[in-house]
């Protein structure tokens, strides 16, 4: 099972070599989003498919006479040069949820790129994506000639991945500390009620929430990840002993530095989380005390220039890249 990161070097390579791929893994683990960021980093078109939304018929578009012939108008969704680009990306998403009839109306166009009479454009790669049928999800059998079209990988949810990504788009610094703090709750299915059960596309909800009244926190997250998970971050909330950030940049060597190290996942998730150019020699400063710890001082600094490189052009991290030359930083 590849996590999002190595799925994604695999993805581009098939698509090098003109191979399309089906991503296949348990439901929000990020297996279609993945061709959207695929398409951004190359800097090509995108276009997401829904053929379990469709029927066999809709592919060819409508039948209009022209003369004494019937022809077939060119459905919209189809990737046009003039308009989408000359290079790009069509995923045909949830493509498992399909039946029998518009998986075998889906074979020529995953081979040959073509739909009837309609060619899809040279530079357009086909892509699909879809969940298991033991998570239940609605997904059924894909046909043996479906399949034999595509090369298979299946994703499953990583946390140091996850952890990259949310570090990358500003995550609120509650989820990713718990999310350190448990790793195993990135994604469980466990006794999961099929509606609500913690994996990434549901963090990413949690992050946005973080900060509503304290009455209707468990509960709106509760709606999320469900009750058990979501009654262990409440707790995780509750046990934290954080200094603000307005301490921590004022006095960087007297600063209140918690002991327990769920707080200082938390904390170490702050700060990387607000640092910039303007505080970073005193958040630098304040970590770099011992009673940080160096792994946590290791961590936020990672954190912290991958979110912002060019933090990494100042001096306070020339001087800590030089003081850990035995670690691989970047």
């Amino acid at each position: 099972m590849e996590t999002i990161k190595t799925a994604k070097a695999l993805c581009k390579a098939y698509m090098d070599a003109g191979i399309p791929v089906f991503t296949e893994g348990p439901p929000g683990v990020g297996k279609s989003e993945l061709w959207e960021q695929v398409a951004k980093e190359r800097g090509i078109g995108f276009i997401d498919i829904r053929l379990a939304q469709m029927d066999p018929v809709d592919l060819r578009g409508l039948p209009r006479v022209v003369g004494d012939m019937t022809t077939w108008t060119r459905p919209d969704f189809w990737p046009d040069e003039k308009r989408d680009g000359k290079e790009g990306i069509i995923l045909f998403d949830e493509l498992a949820d399909c039946g029998r009839a518009m998986q075998s109306a889906s074979y020529q166009i995953i081979l040959n790129k073509k739909a009837g009479p309609h060619v899809i454009p040279k530079g357009w790669y086909p892509a699909a994506a879809g969940n298991r049928r033991q998570d239940r999800a609605a997904a059924q059998s894909i046909s043996s000639a479906l399949a034999s079209r595509f090369a298979w990988i299946e994703i499953g949810a990583d946390p140091e991945c996850l952890l990259d990504y949310a570090a990358t788009q500003g995550w609120h610094h509650y989820v990713r500390g718990f999310l350190k703090f448990k790793p195993s709750a990135v994604h469980s299915m466990e006794g999961a009620d099929l509606r609500a059960f913690p994996c990434p596309r549901q963090w990413e909800r949690v992050s946005r929430i973080c900060d509503a009244p304290p009455e209707q926190l468990a509960r709106l997250i509760g709606g999320l990840v469900g009750e058990g998970t979501a009654g262990e971050f409440v707790a995780f909330l509750r046990a934290l002993d954080l200094p603000s950030l307005e301490d921590v940049v004022g006095n960087p060597k007297k600063c209140h530095i918690p002991k327990s190290p769920s707080s200082r996942y938390a904390l170490s998730s702050m700060l990387s989380r607000y640092a910039d150019r303007k505080n970073f020699a005193m958040i630098m400063e304040y970590i770099r005390r011992s009673e940080f710890g160096r792994d946590f001082e290791i961590c936020t600094v990672l954190e912290i220039v991958k979110r912002e490189a060019s933090l990494m052009q100042t001096s306070v991290f020339v001087e800590f890249a030089n003081r850990n030359k035995d670690l691989r930083l970047t």
